[in-house]
């Protein structure tokens, strides 16, 4: 595996880009929630669990790589890539979905 070293003021974009995308998916994610509330359908359920999976994902990355090192990275690609594919599956699931 390629490790990444990024030069100095890099990280700092990684970082708040990271936290960016972490606050967008639970704004994202408090919004499918209202939604559902309103209107009770139930394909947005798949929505809700895609946002909040999102989320995780990017807070996930965001900690690992930022403040401590909790996990190796070729577990957090893993990690990173199978969440990525279950998002990828929800939001198929909430198109398809009547």
């Amino acid at each position: 595996m390629v490790q990444f070293v990024f030069s100095h003021g890099i990280d700092e974009v990684f970082a708040v880009t990271q936290v960016m995308i972490a606050a967008f998916a639970l704004f994202l994610l408090g919004l499918s929630v209202k939604a559902y509330k309103n209107t009770g359908a139930r394909k947005i359920v798949y929505l809700i669990i895609a946002f909040g999976l999102f989320a995780f994902q990017h807070l996930l990355n965001y900690v690992d790589q930022s403040v401590v090192d909790i996990l190796p990275d070729d577990i957090r690609y893993v990690i990173f890539a199978i969440v990525t594919l279950s998002i990828m599956g929800l939001f198929f699931l909430a198109i398809l979905k009547k």
